[in-house]
């Protein structure tokens, strides 16, 4: 299990977990900021699609 949740860091860019509590706060700000822009994609995507269908 810990393989595969190190394989999706991996392959969002996302370092390995962090191991103590000095790269626990890079480490989250690093993936609350891929979490961002993530949904800011989708939500991107989602008013384009709905101005495509008025």
């Amino acid at each position: 299990m810990v393989s595969v949740f190190n394989d999706l860091l991996g392959f969002f860019g996302i370092s390995e977990a962090p191991v103590n509590l000095g790269e626990l706060i890079p480490w989250l700000v690093c993936v609350m900021v891929a979490v961002c822009l993530v949904l800011y994609v989708l939500g991107f995507i989602s008013q384009i699609m709905r101005g495509f269908n008025k």
